[in-house]
């Protein structure tokens, strides 16, 4: 089906002088359908996980530093926030955390003792302070 310049023109009229008394058709529409509306919205997700996930992707990586601006807007608007959050889930999950901790540690000590010996070499000035 092609659509005329004209019919679109038309259509970009109607929209702008109704804007609106559509945008309330719209709402109503969504508030009788809302249920059928999310069932066939998670449907759709479904079937086109793989399509989503690389739209999503190329969108992230097209607007990687908006992104990254507003992420830290975010942060720091709601720094105390975030704050009493990471510290009220630790505290609901210390166990857990503290037991796949040890599990990463298990599963890479080298690694962590690698970690260690790069730590100890970079700041020995630093540790010097503490020695006995």
């Amino acid at each position: 089906m092609v659509v005329s310049e004209k019919r679109k023109e038309y259509l970009r009229a109607y929209r702008a002088a109704n804007k609106e008394r559509l945008k309330e058709a719209k709402k109503a529409y969504y508030e009788a359908n809302k249920e059928k509306l999310k069932e066939a919205n998670k449907a759709y997700q479904e079937a086109n996980k793989e399509k989503i996930k690389k739209t999503k992707k190329a969108y992230q990586e097209a607007n990687k530093e908006k992104i990254k601006e507003k992420k830290k807007a975010y942060q720091e608007a709601n720094k105390e926030r975030l704050k009493e959050a990471k510290k009220a889930y630790y505290e609901a999950n210390k166990e857990k955390i503290k037991e796949a901790n040890k599990a990463y540690y298990e599963a890479n000590k080298e690694k962590m003792k690698e970690y260690q010996r790069a730590y100890r070499e970079a700041n020995k000035e630093k540790l010097k302070e503490f020695e006995r």
